[in-house]
């Protein structure tokens, strides 16, 4: 299962109220307000001390939201000093105290740290309408004890289609896709509507776009048993970019690597710069496209084809792409890039099979370069990875398996435009930093509607101040 850790951007302590509760002791108030101090310092003995003095004179004045500031508080305190069992009590008085109130959003956020204080988390769903196909993703969020958001893959399933090919058999088999996975969704898993997902990606947006029918298309494809609550949206490449980087790189490494994704419709990635700002790069071609490009432009054999590739990149591409790259620097200057797509994902499960039994696996631009090469010398030997060095035969099945999903996935011609795409790239990413390690997620595949589902919780609390 995969783990993931997300920085919650701020956690707060809310005591005010815009409901009218009064405190009736500001002697017992700046008390509690010098245990939160004290705790954030570390100082627990001395917080504890401060809280229960509190919560004490706040019983005696009958100032219940003194009460439930202090119990929140005591349940923060035992939380941080690993007391379980006294945080779960004082959160669940806490909640209790502020429902009673009508504070409903600070119950809200204590009824979070009580679920973290249990490690019960909440379901999530997400379909990400993909140009190559459909994809449904069910993930459990939890807030850890050190304010992170962690995520685990419960489920993922999905189903190839061709919805970039824009035709009414495309449309009738992304309907059918959603269908099914609306129903394993309803039928499995409890989940509610507002914590389901359903998202066209920025590749295949850029090409209903040329034609301006994402909204014709989100329309013709929704399912009839779909809840009418549930909104098909979309994203585009920069947003879709940033939400692979918050889903994928390890927190240690968010704002000093960089992060691509080759998809079917295009590719894109990006970085934070020294400002934290996101800086996106993003370019309108993916395997899928690169492919029908070439096609386009070529009627003959396997060596016209990857003559023709070679020819797009040199006069067109390659200058677009060094363009981007001279702008957006640290694409080439820093040390670590997390890549991922289809085609990386078939790269390195054949060329390194044992990848399938990991979450992260480090690959070379040699190895890209070596996968282009046997692709057009020695393609039969390529699918057949040698598998006799795994010792462990629950890890030779599981390399097995994938390796089929490769080989029903893509075709010959599908793979050397990926590839020639892909390995054009990373050598002008190698210009400036020849040393680079270059990383394979995974589960990059879930990596950014798992970010978007991230970000749908971490400001969930927002806009709601009057």
């Amino acid at each position: 299962m995969l783990r993931k850790t997300i920085l919650i951007v701020s956690l707060f302590f809310v005591y005010t109220a815009g409901t009218g509760q009064t405190i009736k002791s500001q002697a017992t108030f700046r008390m509690l307000k010098t245990a939160t101090s004290l705790m954030e310092a570390q100082q627990f003995d001395a917080a504890e001390e401060f809280f229960k003095k509190g919560l004490e004179k706040s019983k005696a004045n009958y100032d219940t939201y003194c009460q439930a500031f202090a119990h929140e508080g005591l349940g923060n305190l035992y939380s941080k000093t690993e007391r379980t069992e006294l945080a779960i009590t004082n959160y669940k008085s806490a909640v209790r105290i502020y429902r009673t109130l009508g504070l409903t959003v600070i119950a809200d956020v204590v009824e979070s740290l009580l679920k973290s204080a249990q490690g019960i988390g909440d379901m999530y769903a997400g379909i990400e309408i993909g140009a190559k196909g459909i994809k449904l993703s069910v993930i459990e969020v939890k807030l850890s004890k050190d304010r992170e958001y962690d995520y685990t893959l419960i489920s993922d399933t999905s189903i190839n289609t061709d919805a970039a090919a824009l035709s009414y058999q495309s449309e009738k088999e992304s309907q059918d896709a959603i269908t099914v996975l609306w129903n394993i969704l309803s039928s499995r898993y409890k989940i509610p509507n507002n914590k389901v997902h359903i998202v066209i990606s920025s590749g295949l947006k850029q090409e209903l776009d040329k034609y301006n029918k994402v909204d014709y298309f989100a329309h013709i494809i929704r399912p009839a048993n779909l809840d009418p609550a549930i909104k098909i949206t979309y994203i585009t490449p920069e947003q879709e970019s940033q939400l692979s980087l918050l889903g994928i790189v390890p927190q240690k490494r968010r704002f000093t690597a960089t992060q691509l994704d080759v998809g079917s419709g295009n590719t894109k990635g990006g970085y934070y710069n020294e400002n934290k700002t996101f800086i996106p790069v993003t370019f309108p071609l993916g395997t899928k496209s690169f492919q029908r490009l070439i096609e386009s432009k070529t009627e003959g054999g396997l060596d016209n084809y990857v003559k023709t590739a070679e020819d797009i990149w040199r006069d067109s591409l390659k200058r677009i792409v060094m363009n981007e790259f001279f702008i957006k620097r640290d694409v080439r200057n820093r040390d670590i890039m997390y890549i991922s797509g289809g085609v990386v994902w078939a790269i390195v499960s054949l060329m390194h099979p044992e990848s399938a039994n990991y979450n992260y696996t480090e690959i070379t631009s040699a190895d890209i370069s070596e996968f282009r090469k046997l692709l057009y010398t020695d393609y039969e030997n390529l699918l057949k990875p040698d598998l006799s060095f795994m010792a462990d035969p629950a890890q030779v099945k599981v390399s097995q398996k994938n390796i089929v999903r490769v080989l029903n996935t893509y075709d010959k011609k599908a793979l050397l435009a990926g590839t020639i795409w892909l390995d054009e790239l990373i050598k002008e990413v190698n210009t400036a930093n020849p040393s680079k390690k270059f990383i394979y997620a995974k589960y990059a595949y879930v990596g950014w509607i798992s970010g978007y589902i991230i970000k749908k919780v971490t400001q969930q609390y927002t806009g709601l101040v009057n």
